[in-house]
């Protein structure tokens, strides 16, 4: 194999390569995707008397680029470390750095903005030959929404765990990876809990009524006269969005790196 450097030729002769490779699966995601829009309109013009109007339709559209991303490695990259399956990916004369980063592009790019395109193709051409019974454009409505970097930043971060983890297990990936969420999620409420427990029993804490609101705070937006509790929250904030994303990114770099088939 290839020394660990990037060379632009071969790296783009990788993503062709692994577009040509899942030609059956893009043609059925194209379908799936493009069918979403011709099924609210039938919805709009069945006798059930429901309308999905333009604002029901782009959030839809952004739920479902969420979720796509963030499930992206199991769709895309899933036999990528099995023992005989993906032992062609090893072989390929391309570099670790390289294969990473088609992973990343993949994921990150590839799969939001095709199903974006894919579903405002559908979306518009309804709502072009039938505006009567589709009306409003999802593609115009897009350019109108404020961009919620909140939801964005836990989106990556859900995408870079399950891209780690994707890479760590070997079989049983799903199951696993839920297990994980669920197990940290324990872990972590158990040690506020027990947090502000010790807290309240020493006598240093008082519990009163906090008006407090993450998404109505900058991330680093931490006050002196806070309430402990809004501290904890905000620290345990900064951990999650600021420390944890990168540790996913170099952890599934190194795991694919040092890989041993």
């Amino acid at each position: 194999m290839e020394n660990n450097t990037f060379q632009v030729d071969r790296f783009w002769k990788l993503v062709v390569r692994n577009l040509k490779s899942l030609k059956k699966y893009w043609v059925q995601s194209t379908l799936i995707i493009a069918g979403f829009p011709l099924l609210f309109f039938l919805i709009n013009i069945s006798p059930m008397r429901m309308i999905i109007d333009l604002e029901e339709r782009t959030s839809f559209m952004f739920t479902m680029v969420g979720i796509l991303m963030i499930i992206s490695p199991f769709m895309l990259f899933f036999n990528y470390n099995h023992p005989k399956k993906g032992f062609t990916e090893v072989m390929l004369g391309a570099s670790v750095l390289e294969k990473y980063l088609v992973m990343q592009l993949a994921c990150l790019i590839f799969i939001p903005l095709t199903t974006v395109m894919i579903f405002c193709a559908m979306d518009s051409l309804l709502a072009l030959l039938i505006p009567f019974f589709y009306n409003g454009f999802v593609i115009k409505e897009i350019w109108q929404r404020p961009i919620d970097w909140q939801e964005i930043t836990f989106e990556l971060l859900f995408l870079q765990a399950i891209l780690f983890f994707n890479l760590l297990f070997v079989r049983k990936k799903v199951l696993k990876t839920i297990g994980v969420f669920i197990l940290t999620t324990i872990v972590i409420i158990t040690a506020m809990v027990i947090t502000v427990t010790i807290w309240k029993s020493s006598g240093s804490l008082e519990l009163v009524n906090i008006e407090f609101s993450l998404s109505e705070r900058g991330l680093f937006d931490i006050n002196a006269n806070d309430h402990p509790l809004v501290v904890l929250l905000m620290v345990t904030r900064i951990f999650i969005q600021v420390i944890v994303p990168p540790a996913f990114v170099i952890g599934s770099y190194f795991i694919l790196k040092n890989k041993r088939y």
